[in-house]
C-alpha cells in the first residue's frame, strides 16, 4: 500500500510539473493566449444569447420553463469545462496510438495516462467555467429554485460527478482507438453530441432517453443532478448521483489498461 502510495505521489508530481511547463510554453506568446480567451469570451457569451433569445419567444418547452433551462445549459457547461480542465489530453489518444507517439508517454517513470491527462493545457477554460456559473447563479434565482444547505453541498459534488462522466465517456471512446485504430471519428462524435446534454431529457422520445440515460449517459451530466437543484424532485436517491462519475470512471479506466497491455507501437 505505502509503494502504491509513493508512485501515485511521484507520478503525481511529475505530472504537475509537465503542466507548469505546458503552460509556461503558452505563455511564450502572450498575445495569442489573449486572442484566445477574448474568442472564448465572444463564443460563450455569444451562444448564451442565442439560447436566451430562442427561449424567450415561447414560455418554457416540454414543461421546462425558460430560467431552468437556462440553469441546466450553465450546469452542463461548468461540468463540461471542468472536465476539459484536465481530460482534455484524452482526446488525442487516437492520434497518439496511430502515429506511435504514445511510446514516449510509456517510457517515463510515471503513470502515462496521468501524464497523457496532464499533457494539455486549456487556457481559456476558465472562461466557459465563469460563464457557466454565471448562468446557473442567475437561472435560479430567476427560477426561484430554494438553494438550501443540502442543495449548496449537492451543487459541487454534481458538478465534480458530472465531469467524471464526461471524462468516462470521452476516456471510453479514445481507448478503442487500440482496437479500431481509425476511431478519431468516433471520439469527434462523442465531441459534438456532449450538447445533447444541455436539453432536459424529457424533449427527446421514449428510445433516445433510454440510450441517453444508459450507453450515452448524458442524462448523468446535468438533467438528473438538475431536478434536485431545481426542486424538481426530493428523492433521496439523488445524492448517489455524484458516484455516476466515480463509477463510469472505473470501466473506462479499465478498458485503457486492457488497450495498453496489447499495444503494440507502430513499428517505426
Amino acid at each position: 500500500m505505502a509503494d502504491t502510495l509513493a508512485a501515485l505521489r511521484k507520478s503525481a508530481g511529475i505530472a504537475l510539473l509537465a503542466t507548469r511547463m505546458n503552460f509556461r510554453s503558452h505563455l511564450v506568446h502572450p498575445g495569442e493566449v489573449l486572442l484566445a480567451n477574448i474568442g472564448a469570451l465572444v463564443q460563450a457569451l455569444s451562444g448564451a444569447a442565442v439560447l436566451m433569445l430562442a427561449l424567450s419567444a415561447s414560455d418554457g418547452i416540454h414543461g421546462w420553463t425558460l430560467a431552468e433551462w437556462a440553469a441546466l445549459t450553465g450546469f452542463t457547461t461548468v461540468a463540461r469545462a471542468l472536465w476539459n480542465t484536465v481530460f482534455f489530453g484524452t482526446l488525442d489518444i487516437p492520434d497518439m496510438v496511430r502515429s506511435g507517439e504514445l511510446d514516449h508517454f510509456l517510457v517515463r517513470p510515471a503513470n502515462p495516462l496521468m501524464l497523457i491527462l496532464f499533457s494539455k493545457v486549456d487556457t481559456d477554460v476558465w472562461i466557459e467555467i465563469a460563464v457557466g456559473t454565471g448562468m446557473l447563479a442567475v437561472a435560479l434565482h430567476v427560477s426561484g429554485a430554494e438553494l438550501s444547505g443540502p442543495v449548496l453541498v449537492f451543487i459541487p459534488l454534481a458538478l465534480a460527478g458530472s465531469a467524471l462522466v464526461f471524462a468516462a465517456m470521452h476516456l471510453a471512446v479514445t481507448a478503442l482507438s487500440f482496437w479500431l485504430r481509425q476511431d478519431a471519428m468516433l471520439s469527434m462524435l462523442i465531441w459534438r453530441l456532449d450538447t445533447f446534454a444541455q436539453l432536459p431529457m424529457s424533449f427527446y422520445p421514449t428510445w433516445l432517453m433510454t440510450v441517453f440515460s444508459t450507453v450515452v449517459p448524458f442524462a448523468f451530466v446535468g438533467y438528473f443532478p438538475c431536478l434536485y437543484i431545481l426542486g424538481r424532485t426530493d428523492s433521496p436517491f439523488v445524492w448517489l448521483l455524484p458516484l455516476a462519475g466515480p463509477l463510469l470512471f472505473l470501466p473506462a479506466v479499465l478498458l485503457w489498461r486492457s488497450g495498453i497491455d496489447r499495444y503494440s507501437s507502430t513499428g517505426s
